[in-house]
């Protein structure tokens, strides 16, 4: 802050002698200062002073109008105003600090009372503008965390946009199977993801996967998801279906090659399916266990070991199920873990009883059902994504 000495004042009166102390002792304690005569208009740079004494010592002054017109002029701009009069009426004193003074001195009193009073406003207006200077500066760093905070907004729904283009925009549709799929994320760019593709004329693979964690690094890894399945190879005029097992173990591989920071790692199931002989081959990597649901029989969990991928090297179990018409299996992420249904504790026995109720329920119709009955309300601290398959006469 700067000192209250060497400040400019400007000293508004109708008679310079009878103010001629006040200029003395306010000069001698080292103040720049301006006589200015009471009642004429105001300085065009009065912004430029730190403060305003007008000394009422004439009886054709109107201090009051002088320090309303004051007041006007100076608008936002803030400069303390000391009213000096040797008037004993209180009416006219009231009136003045109505009309914008800051303090008022009745006269007789000693030069020590009057620089004291002084140097109590000039600290006042120190403050002020100290204060002005750091809004000045919070004003101006909240301007640049609102741009950062777009470029952001703009950066984020780019990857959101990225993001959803890998997704399938249409489920493939071939004989005697069909897909339903719920995805939500918790965020404009989630850790959860999914693809189904069709292989050959008797095959579809698809997976669903979760990422660590949520938004852009997580996205960057689903991207990187995207990009690593490999489930089919070509060999001239022949191909090959990459087995499920094999299909994570080359994920696993190449997450662990990729040397992350902060231990990223993916949950994911792998499947391909023969619609021919209506086979299912999966394989499991850290993943929630898939539901399996048959006519009336209660549904049950398809457990099998797995570890994550992007932790160490491993080897991947795999399993085959032979299904049959109406049978359907659910795939679904850990968004599931958090919910509760009809009261129950949340997580596998709200998820199960959920898809009790709605087992009868055709796999687009079951798979919106689910999502409706187990996503809250509130905002949900999780990606959810569901996929649903149904074998078909």
């Amino acid at each position: 802050m700067e000192s209250v000495q060497g400040q400019r004042i400007v000293l508004c009166t109708q008679d310079s002698a009878a103010v001629a102390d006040l200029r003395r002792g306010l000069e001698e304690a080292g103040h720049a200062v301006r006589a200015h005569l009471l009642g004429s208009p105001e300085p065009d740079d009065l912004a430029g002073f730190h403060l305003c004494v007008i000394a009422d010592e004439h009886a054709g002054a109107d201090p009051v109008a002088f320090c309303r017109r004051l007041r006007a002029v100076l608008g936002e701009c803030f400069i303390p105003v000391l009213f000096v009069t040797g008037a004993t009426p209180s009416p006219l004193r009231l009136a003045v600090l109505e009309a914008g003074a800051d303090a008022c001195l009745t006269r007789p009193f000693s030069a020590g009372e009057f620089l004291a009073q002084v140097r109590a406003l000039l600290r006042i207006k120190e403050r002020h503008d100290h204060l002005l200077e750091k809004t000045a500066e919070i004003r101006h760093t909240t301007r640049q965390l609102q741009q950062a905070h777009q470029r952001v907004d703009q950066e984020l729904e780019l990857a959101r946009r990225i993001q959803q283009s890998f997704l399938p925009q249409v489920l493939p549709e071939m004989p005697r199977v069909r897909f339903a799929v719920h995805y939500q994320p918790c965020g404009r760019v989630g850790g959860d993801f999914y693809d189904v593709f069709r292989l050959d004329e008797h095959h579809i693979g698809f997976y669903v996967a979760d990422a660590m964690g949520h938004g852009v690094p997580a996205g960057l890894l689903t991207m990187f998801l995207k990009k690593g399945v490999r489930a089919k190879e070509i060999f001239h005029q022949q191909y090959r279906l990459v087995p499920p097992e094999e299909v994570l173990e080359r994920l696993n591989r190449d997450l662990i090659e990729q040397d992350l920071a902060d231990h990223a790692f993916i949950t994911m199931i792998y499947g391909l399916y023969n619609v021919q002989e209506r086979t299912l081959h999966f394989s499991r990597a850290g993943h929630p266990h898939p539901a399996y649901l048959s006519g009336d029989r209660e549904p049950e969990l398809w457990k099998m070991p797995g570890s994550l991928l992007g932790v160490f090297e491993t080897t991947f179990m795999d399993r085959t199920c032979r299904l049959r018409p109406g049978d359907k299996v659910l795939f679904y992420t850990d968004g599931t873990e958090e919910v509760s249904f009809e009261g129950r504790p949340p997580g596998t026995e709200s998820f199960l009883a959920c898809l009790a109720r709605h087992r009868a329920k055709p796999i687009t119709e079951l798979v919106s059902a689910l999502a409706k009955d187990l996503l809250p309300q509130a905002p949900q601290p999780d990606d959810f994504t569901l996929l649903g398959l149904e074998v078909s006469e």
